[in-house]
């Protein structure tokens, strides 16, 4: 299991980020996502062994208008 921290710059409401999570989800070879409550800005994704993964996650943060960083992996 892998996991990587994305830092999103903009300002998400819960529901956005609730939405954004279920399409993180859908995303092959994702387990989980968290959004920690303390940090509004942080995105932590838990995934199975695949090297394009972070590509793919961003990719889809930047379809949708944010600025994502991977800030740990």
């Amino acid at each position: 299991m892998h996991s990587i921290t994305i830092y999103i710059d903009e300002s998400l409401s819960t529901r956005e980020i609730v939405r954004l999570k279920h399409e993180i989800l859908a995303i092959p070879h994702v387990t989980d996502v968290e959004h920690p409550r303390h940090d509004p800005h942080d995105l932590t994704i838990d995934y199975e062994a695949h090297s394009s993964l972070p590509g793919l996650v961003l990719k889809k943060l930047r379809s949708q208008g944010l600025h994502p960083d991977i800030t740990s992996a």
